[in-house]
């Protein structure tokens, strides 16, 4: 169905029921780009305790990447740092994937309103298809 993918993951289980789904869309020939936004703060903190981020982060991804070799999935991992909606939404512009694909955190409806999720500001923002997987 798809031959190019992009999933915003953050390592955790919902991003990783999120990169389950990928099988039900992908095609033998998809590739799969992993991408992990770090926010700004977070960034900030990582610099000054001078931990190796990308390290880190992808052993956050590590679950999911195993995932998608076991599936014969090609893929690749992006690292960017920024505001995770907007991020995302770049990404999937800059590269001209065909779809995102994201998990979401289940916000209660007070927390929605008062700050709003990543995955409704993609579907929002995007201008291709979005998956967002509970």
């Amino acid at each position: 169905m798809y031959k190019s993918i992009l999933l915003a993951a953050d390592g955790s289980e919902n991003s990783y029921r999120a990169a389950q789904q990928i099988l039900n869309i992908a095609e033998s020939d998809t590739h799969v780009t992993i991408l992990n936004v770090v926010e700004i703060d977070e960034s900030k903190t990582v610099i000054l305790h001078g931990a190796n981020s990308n390290q880190q982060q992808k052993e956050k991804l590590s679950q999911i990447t195993q995932f998608l070799e076991e599936n014969h999935i090609k893929h690749k991992i992006e690292i960017k740092h920024g505001e995770p909606a907007q991020t995302v939404v770049n990404e999937a512009n800059r590269h001209q994937h065909e779809i995102i694909v994201l998990g979401t955190r289940g916000l209660n409806n007070f927390q929605e309103m008062m700050m709003g999720s990543v995955s409704h500001k993609v579907a929002k923002r995007s201008k291709i298809p979005v998956l967002i997987v509970k």
